[in-house]
Order: C-alpha cells, then structure tokens, then sequence
C-alpha cells in the first residue's frame, strides 16, 4: 500500500496516469517490438518472454519519462489552460485527480522497473534504456530543460524513439537494413509529426518561453512541414526499398498509407488554430496510420512471389 491506499487505489490511479499517456506505445513499445521481430527473422526465432520483457523495460521507462514531464509542467499546462487549450491541464496531476507525491512515486518505481526488466535482457538494453532515461531528465529539468530550446524538443522524442528501436534490435544483438529503413523513417515523421502538437500549445509555449518550432517558424509553417515529412517518407520509401532487401509490395503498401494519412490530415488546413479538434485529429485519424505503416517493414522482408 501506498500511504494508506489499498492496492487497487495505487493500481487504479497507476493505469489513470498512464491512460494519459497512451502516447507511449505508439512511439515506443510498438517500434522496439516491431524492430524486434525483424531482428529475430535474421537470427533465432522470437521467444514470448523476450517479447514480455522488452514491452515492459521500454513502456514502463517511458512512462517514468514522460510522468516526469508531467510533474514539471504542471504550471506550464495551467498556464496552456486559461490560454483556451484544456488537453494538456487534463491529465490526472492538471486536474488535481493525483497529488505530486504519488506521482513522483510512479516515476520512481516505472523507471526502477523499466531498468530492471531492461537488465534482464542484456547490458546493451540496459545501456539504451538508461541513457533514454538520462535524456528525460534533461529534457524536462531546469536550468537545461531542453523541451524549452529550439527543435530539441523533437530531437530527443525522435532519439527516445530510436533507442527503443536499437532495443527491439539489441535484445537479439542484430542490425539489419530494415532496422536502420526504421529508425530514418521514425526519425523524419517525429519531425514533421510531434510539431503539429506544439501547434495546439503555441499561445502558451510563447507565454512560457518554450521555442518550438511553431512558435519560431510559425503554425503555417509547421503544418506544412508535417505534409512534406510525409511526402519524405514515400520518397525515402522509393529510393531505398530494394537497396534494404525489401520485397516490390512493400513501397506500394507504403503509397497507399501515405496516401489515406494525407487523406485524413486535410482537415488540419483549415482547422489547425483549434487545439481540441487538433488533439482528436491527431489521436483518432492520424496515430492509426501511424501505427500500421510500423508494420510495412515486417510484410517488406517476407519472400513474396513477385
């Protein structure tokens, strides 16, 4: 128990932070399983409780990371709040629904844990593990707070990102071509993609001295950044698929995620000054996408007659 809570209280609350940052799966647990999968198709099959354990290393460091943000933007996001975007105050430490006590807790136990399991695979995942965990601190503590300086932001989401990739990797000890068409793929999206996000926060970022790309370039700018991100991805797809031994089917699934992606995202022309339909644009028509084009590499590497 927790200061008096029963386990179910802890758990509950647990799974209410975590909900809040269902983020997390998405851009890491779902990239290290998959760059998994890929390195065992070169080397040993996959085992079930290798694949348990780096679920669990990656999602539960991430969580620490990202709860750890959340502690440190507390006032920031009340701040994002009367400046007429609600989604960030929302989350359970914005609304008062966790006190910062127990949440430092959970940041403390999900990092202890996450290492923990990371050991358990091999050094080389905990070495990953801990330098993400090591870029979460700088990333959100002051002085350096690197979220606050320009493009650093979507550098070390992008790196976080790539590190649970090598993870996936790594827990095999294989790197193959497919897993570095991942991390170039991963790399320009998060670019183009965290960005659009920053736009739903600009009018707060500018009060408390966060330079993000929309706030330096501007939102124009930033939406037009994430479409030519995806265009990117269609052009590195094309050039490169046969040089990383990938099958014909895999640059025409690609093609044709991008094209539905693009699809979806044309709303975002016209509404991107609106952060709560921003937010659910983003969360229920993009993230979709995003995480069925993760497993293109996988149908890419398979011996297709044609």
């Amino acid at each position: 128990m927790m200061l008096g809570l029963t386990i179910k209280e802890v758990l509950d609350s647990f799974i209410l932070c975590a909900k809040s940052r269902y983020v997390v799966l998405f851009v890491y647990t779902w990239p290290a399983f998959i760059a998994y999968v890929l390195a065992s198709s070169a080397s040993p099959p996959m085992a079930v409780l290798e694949v348990v354990r780096i679920i669990i290393a990656v999602t539960m460091v991430a969580f620490s990371v990202y709860f750890y943000n959340d502690l440190t933007d507390i006032q920031d996001d009340i701040k994002n709040k009367e400046m007429g975007n609600p989604t960030p105050a929302s989350r359970p430490i914005g609304n008062g629904m966790i006190t910062e006590g127990r949440l430092k807790k959970y940041i403390v136990v999900s990092g202890v844990i996450g290492l923990i399991f990371a050991y358990s695979l091999n050094l080389r995942v905990l070495a990953l593990q801990s330098l993400y965990l090591f870029l979460g601190l700088l990333y959100s503590t002051e002085p350096i707070r690197l979220k606050k300086r320009f493009l650093m932001k979507q550098i070390i989401i992008a790196a976080g990102c790539i590190l649970s990739i090598l993870t996936g990797a790594m827990t095999v000890g294989v790197f193959t071509p497919p897993i570095m068409y991942m991390i170039v793929i991963h790399f320009i999206l998060i670019m183009g993609l965290n960005p659009i996000m920053d736009v739903r926060d600009i009018r707060g970022d500018k009060i408390v001295g966060v330079k993000s790309i929309p706030v330096i370039w501007g939102p124009e700018f930033t939406v037009r950044l994430y479409f030519v991100s995806l265009f990117a991805v269609g052009a590195a797809t094309l050039i490169g698929y046969s040089q990383l031994g990938f099958n014909t089917a895999m640059p025409i699934l690609v093609l044709l995620i991008l094209a539905g992606w693009l699809y979806v995202s044309l709303p975002l022309l016209k509404r991107w000054d609106d952060p709560v339909f921003l937010d659910a644009i983003v969360s229920k028509k993009i993230f979709p996408f995003y995480l069925v084009l993760q497993l293109v590499p996988l149908i890419g590497i398979l011996n297709l007659p044609f």
